[in-house]
């Protein structure tokens, strides 16, 4: 994504309920991370989850794809998904919310968070998991 979108949030965010509206861009010189920012509100850092976790989007599309089938709502475009960052004092503390990703629908100019109750994803998943100490001796 290469320019900033508007979109309508449909459910709002969690804890933000009174804003609808929110503008994606990305963040200059940094191809890995993007801004949602409301217009007077809230500015997230999100990620696209394959930057980070692989394995990650086919399970959560796989999931949302089940739910979604078992929905009256039928989306023609497949959505992007992003995933919200709390920042650390040290980078390798920052984590992902994997457990409600944000679905984006670019050509709609929707996105919508979904919370996957049925997963084992949590709200603090290391973007730079710790690596194993090796002995030197």
């Amino acid at each position: 994504m290469s320019t900033e979108i508007t979109l309508q949030m449909n459910p709002p965010l969690l804890g933000f309920e009174e804003i609808n509206t929110y503008t994606l861009s990305p963040v200059e010189d940094n191809p890995y991370f993007f801004w949602l920012e409301a217009d007077k509100g809230p500015k997230f850092l999100v990620t696209r989850p394959e930057y980070f976790f692989p394995n990650y989007l086919q399970q959560v599309k796989s999931l949302y794809l089940s739910n979604r089938a078992n929905t009256a709502k039928a989306v023609e475009e497949d959505p992007d998904v992003y995933v919200i960052i709390t920042l650390a004092e040290k980078m390798e503390e920052m984590t992902a919310n994997l457990l409600a990703p944000l679905f984006v629908y670019r050509q709609k100019g929707q996105a919508a968070q979904i919370v996957l109750y049925d997963s084992d994803f949590t709200t603090r998943h290391h973007l730079f998991p710790p690596t194993k100490h090796r002995s030197c001796g």
